[in-house]
């Protein structure tokens, strides 16, 4: 026997053996719940005796256990039971073939056998006998349990005979008995004397172990008692030492049948750990468990009401607590002499172990299972893992945790020996997770403790490195993160600098694929991994609430019942009200955040790793209101801190704001730290106050910021500084005047309901003048109440009066630019078709040329107070302050534009003639190129490449009559969209400040509003609704290699045109026109001498819906070579479009014509 069942029990020993096999077309499904109802008949009691036995059903029995069955008559197998599922008489037979062939299989040892089919009747099924039982359904199979009984005692009938057949050979010592063998011994009976009396007592010996075992199997205890130790004295007497090793074991297994009536007490279902409870109310548990079974138990290890019936005298032979022991251990001495009873000594070991822990003995359970670990037999990979799961199961259940995770660990390194060839790494992952109790290995963070060493670090870090490997084996890249994320967090401390990190860069590979997740994870077993929080990466040493900037802060107007209350009460001082101040709460906050705003939290982190820390998506957690963080991404030097980090976030409603922990994206794995989870923050979270939302107001300035220097000795200007959102900076000549236009926009969700303003003058030396400032306020409070996204403006004049004033200006007048970049104008015969351009024509414009003077500083500070929403009615208000900046002290010309087609049907080229007209050099920059630079009086012209754009057409149906135009609106409207995307900025660079001061000199930006587009200006810039597709002699168009043609030959041109609008395009022309471009501003359109056209060039489309698409095809014949070129373009003249519009296709078709010589 190569197989052991390393779940047999003694009271097996009593039990028959049924296979219940299935066959045909039925699921695993139907087959286990069929199995089911089936295992519940384990007693069966006999109708006409008072006499029962029991039955063990198992799915599958190996063939060379069945040999073993003279040998111990509970090895082999007794009944069969087939399981089928049918609908047609095919299925049936094929059901009774494999019926027939089970039982051919166990036919030396079978008594009886049943076939069940399911899904046919028994008068449709084709010849029916007694051993086959129909049912239509399993859910009408009603009586299944009457038919298992019925089986039960037929089985029973044929082993009741069998017994007495035994026992009358057993007692008939006149009559030659045969000698039983095990499977081993039969090529040890060659040459073997068979008339010696000792082979004689060998014979009979062996047959009264064997009535003795079916005796057991029968029911019949007491007479198996008496069998087992009539054998075991002939056996002794006749030196057969295996038979009586199986004796002895015969006497303990019925021994223990009736001391231990009720069996091996199973251990409960295991429960889920993710839902278990402390480790010491677990161990409370189970003390008390132990206790109670303690309670139930006489002093030598019996039960209560066993004890008293073996007191009586009622259990003749049977052994002692003490003496079952004894017995096993020489039965184990007997088996451990032959080699080939190795399975058979390993599974006796397995069973005295049990039975010790029925009786409570641990410490001669666990000298057992040592027995069993010196066993050496060849065993499947396979049974190993089925070996060491069981001795860890019963190491676990006597109570030594640690070689039962031992054990366990070995079963599970066995799933994946190098040996085997399938790797069951499921199977070793689950093995492992099982050891983790063994070694005092909790995955729950919040369980396993970090301030202090518990248990083995060393075997933890080795078990934890073997369920990551395991893991990533699995193809569970998630639960690797998890375990790495664990063993970082958990095990840092016993990790040296190298380990941590080559383990980040393995943790940070592995979330690469699947990002850590701070949620529960399940396991197919059902147990639930908590989350890990790695809450030291980086490690915070400390938190805090910022206050709001001082422009932010909400403001509260005195209650003037509050002031009455406080002038009219006697007491000056209260020594409750000090002491109250002193035991203030930490934790909450004493100033006030407002809803909708963005606040701001203080950390210090230290990053512990030795190598640069990544932070990501870094953010707090917060209870209570509604609260919106924003995320912040850190990155910390190696074994830095502690450094200051900022986080950032938004309460959206008024109330306690209650701030818990931060959430931290760290190697990729996502973490929600939780401030009572930590040991340096002392307080668990921070509460502040929210007040009602308040508007913000975004000042601007249509004036540049002030840049003040860094050595500034106006203690006023700092400090008004400190405060200000914004300034102004102005550069004026002496008389001139300068309008600075302030933009107050309402950038919040709440409209402003109160406005006022203020003037400060005081921090300006020497004073200022009066009428420098001037304003008027009432136009900008006509437009309250300012609503979310509006704008407000009011204007404040800056007159340079006075004394600053001391030099005059002059003014020149420009040259007008010229046009010696402009290429030359050709008539419509001999422009080539591949340059069209626009070009309009801008008027000149006159600059003024100031001289340099010596700077005077004017400072001001404008204050403006505003409120409105909910927090004006709980009388809240703001404040901003707005510095004005004015150094008082004594540009470009657009001559030409031109507008031309770029490769890229997306785009369009914008050039520009720019002229200097200051006698100073002047910076032009403008996107995706470098700065330029033009001299005073100097002319350049600039090419600005401008995306494509389309606006709707002008609805003129249902607008008033105007004067304006049609075509002058659309003119408009495609000019001031130009003048928005292109960006040409220009600075004076004898104005530029020293570089440490930044750039504040005059500066400005080419204004292109207002330039003339004509029609064909308009197709250029505007996206074409019209998408080509062209192909020649079936081959895409679509590059400028010039395509190959032979002289004489046809060549097919195919246009398909497509409406791409929203709008339908009616009235339009395609036309396929070929010419000549001689490249030197020449070309040839009439080529009909060389080109034959069979077909139409062109082709006149009444209407294209949105959408809908057009075919026209043509074939050219080139009688001369050449190079030629096709113009193909579209042209559409209608009631919705008044104007002309042409599309042109782009790139140009270039065909070269070459003769068949030369091919």
């Amino acid at each position: 026997m190569s197989i052991a069942d390393y779940e047999q029990t003694a009271e097996d020993h009593q039990a028959v053996l049924v296979v219940v096999k299935p066959a045909g077309q039925i699921n695993a499904k139907t087959f286990n719940h069929i199995f089911d109802r089936i295992s519940r008949c384990r007693y069966v009691r006999l109708p006409d005796s008072q006499r029962s036995f029991c039955l063990r059903y198992k799915k599958s029995s190996p063939v060379e256990n069945n040999v073993w069955g003279e040998f111990q008559a509970h090895r082999k197998v007794m009944g069969l039971l087939v399981v089928g599922k049918s609908a047609t008489a095919a299925d049936t037979g094929a059901v009774q073939e494999r019926y027939n062939l089970l039982k051919e299989l166990y036919a030396s040892t079978l008594y009886d056998s049943r076939c069940l089919i399911f899904g046919m009747k028994q008068e449709n099924g084709t010849n029916a006998k007694t051993n086959m039982v129909y049912y239509s359904s399993v859910e009408e199979s009603f009586s299944l349990d009457e038919t298992v009984r019925e089986f039960a005692a037929s089985l029973f009938w044929v082993l009741e005979s069998k017994r007495l057949q035994a026992e009358r050979l057993a007692s008939d010592k006149s009559e030659k008995l045969p000698l039983l063998l095990a499977p081993f011994e039969k090529k040890d009976l060659i040459g073997i004397d068979t008339e010696t009396r000792a082979f004689r007592k060998r014979c009979q010996g062996r047959m009264r172990k064997y009535s003795g075992d079916l005796c057991l199997l029968a029911g019949l205890t007491q007479e198996a008692l008496l069998h087992y130790q009539a054998s075991a004295d002939i056996l002794k007497s006749a030196n057969d030492w295996l038979w009586l090793a199986a004796a002895f074991e015969g006497t303990c297994a019925a021994s223990v049948t009736i001391q231990y009536p009720h069996g091996t007490t199973r251990p409960p279902m295991p429960r889920n750990q993710s839902f278990s409870g402390s480790p010491k109310v677990t161990s409370e548990r189970k003390l008390t468990g132990s206790l109670t079974r303690a309670a139930t138990m006489s002093p030598n290890g019996l039960p209560m009401a066993t004890a008293e019936f073996l007191q009586d005298g009622k259990a003749k032979n049977c052994l002692s607590p003490d003496e079952i022991i004894e017995k096993y251990k020489e039965a184990l001495i007997q088996y451990s002499k032959y080699s080939y009873a190795g399975v058979v000594e390993m599974e006796a070991s397995v069973k005295a172990c049990r039975v010790m822990l029925m009786q409570g003995k641990n410490l001669q359970a666990s000298e057992f299972l040592q027995n069993m670990v010196y066993i050496n037999i060849q065993l499947t990979d396979e049974d190993k893992i089925q070996r060491y799961n069981t001795l860890s199961g019963l190491y676990e259940q006597i109570g030594f945790k640690r070689k039962a995770a031992f054990f366990k660990r070995v079963a599970a390194m066995q799933c994946v020996s190098p040996n085997n060839p399938n790797p069951a790494w499921n199977s070793c992952y689950h093995l492992l997770q099982e050891t983790l109790d063994g070694y005092s290995l909790s995955l729950d963070p919040r369980q396993f403790p970090r301030e202090y060493t518990y248990g083995w670090p060393a075997i933890q870090l080795r078990i934890l490195h073997e369920m990551v490997y395991t893991a990533r084996k699995m193809g569970n890249p998630a639960l690797a993160v998890r375990h790495m994320s664990f063993l970082l967090h958990a095990m840092s401390d016993h990790l040296t600098q190298y380990e941590r990190k080559e383990l980040s860069k393995v943790l940070e590979s592995y979330t690469a694929k699947v990002p850590g997740t701070p949620v529960p994870l399940a396991l197919e077993s059902g147990a639930i991994l908590p989350p890990v929080p790695m809450t030291n990466l980086p490690t915070v040493k400390s938190f805090k609430l910022l206050d709001l900037a001082p422009h932010l802060r909400p403001m509260k107007k005195p209650s003037s019942q509050a002031s009455s209350a406080s002038l009219n009460s006697p007491f000056i001082y209260s020594p409750i009200q000090s002491r109250q101040q002193e035991k203030k709460d930490q934790s909450k906050m004493d100033f006030q955040w407002v809803s909708g705003e963005v606040c701001e939290m203080a950390l210090q982190v230290v990053n512990p790793m030795p190598f640069e820390l990544k932070v990501q998506n870094m953010s707090v957690m917060s209870e209570g209101i509604i609260f919106e963080p924003l995320i912040s991404n850190l990155s910390l030097p190696a074994e830095s801190g502690p450094l200051g980090v900022t986080l950032l976030g938004t309460p959206k409603t008024a109330g306690q704001l209650k701030l818990v922990g931060y959430v931290t994206h760290v190697l990729g794995v996502k973490s929600h730290c939780k401030f009572k989870d930590l040991r340096q923050i002392e307080e668990p979270d921070y509460s502040v106050e929210v007040v009602p939302e308040l508007p913000k107001l975004q000042v601007t300035t249509s004036l540049p910021k002030a840049a003040f220097g860094t050595t500034n000795h106006n203690l006023g200007l700092n400090k008004a500084k400190e405060t200000a959102v914004t300034s102004a900076a102005a550069r004026l000549y002496a008389g001139e005047s300068q309008e600075c236009v302030l933009t107050l926009q309402n950038v919040s969700q709440i409209p402003v309901e109160s406005i006022d303003i203020s003037l400060d003058t005081s921090i300006s030396s020497p004073k200022v003048p009066s009428g420098f400032f001037t304003w008027n306020l009432e136009n900008t409070k006509a437009q309250l109440p300012l609503q979310p996204g509006a704008m407000a403006t009011f204007t404040v004049l800056i007159k340079a009066v006075g004394e600053i004033a001391t030099h005059d200006r002059k003014s020149t007048e420009n040259e007008e630019p010229s046009s010696r970049h402009s290429s030359p104008k050709k008539s419509p015969q001999t422009r080539p078709r591949s340059m069209r351009t626009a070009a309009m024509t801008v008027p000149p414009m006159e600059a003024q040329q100031p001289e340099e003077e010596k700077a005077q500083p004017v400072d001001a500070v404008l204050k403006l107070t505003y409120s409105g929403g909910q927090g004006y009615e709980d009388g809240y208000h703001r404040q901003a302050s707005i510095i004005l900046h004015v150094d008082v002290l004594q540009s470009l010309l657009v001559s030409k534009v031109n507008i031309l087609p770029a490769p890229s049907p997306r785009h369009c080229h914008l050039t520009l003639d720019l002229q200097n007209v200051t006698k100073h050099e002047v910076v032009i920059s403008y996107p995706d190129n470098d700065d330029l630079i033009i001299e005073s009086k100097q002319l350049k012209r600039i090419a600005v490449r401008v995306e494509r754009f389309s606006l709707p057409e002008p609805c003129t149906s249902d607008a008033p009559i105007s004067i304006i135009s049609p075509a002058d609106v659309r003119s408009q409207q495609y000019s001031q969209q130009l003048a928005t995307l292109v960006d040409i900025r220009w600075k004076m660079i004898s104005f530029l400040f020293p570089r440490t001061r930044g750039p504040c000199g005059t500066s400005g930006v080419v204004n292109l509003e207002g330039i003339p587009m004509t029609p064909e200006a308009i197709d250029l810039i505007s996206i074409s609704p019209i998408q080509w597709d062209v192909r020649i002699d079936d081959k895409p168009c679509d590059t400028e290699e010039p395509v190959q043609c032979m002289m004489g030959r046809p060549m097919s041109v195919k246009v398909s045109v497509t409406n791409a609008s929203e709008a339908a395009v009616e009235g339009s022309t395609l036309v396929v026109q070929p010419y000549q471009d001689l490249w030197n501003g020449t070309v040839r359109n009439n080529v009909g001498g060389k080109v034959a056209c069979v077909g139409c060039r062109q082709r006149d489309i009444e209407k294209m819906a949105p959408g809908e698409s057009f075919q026209h095809t043509c074939t050219f014949v080139f009688f001369c070579c050449g190079a030629f070129s096709l113009d193909i373009r579209a042209s559409c003249t209608s009631r919705v479009r008044p104007q002309d519009h042409k599309w042109v296709f782009t790139p140009i078709v270039r065909i070269n014509v070459q003769d068949h010589d030369k091919k």
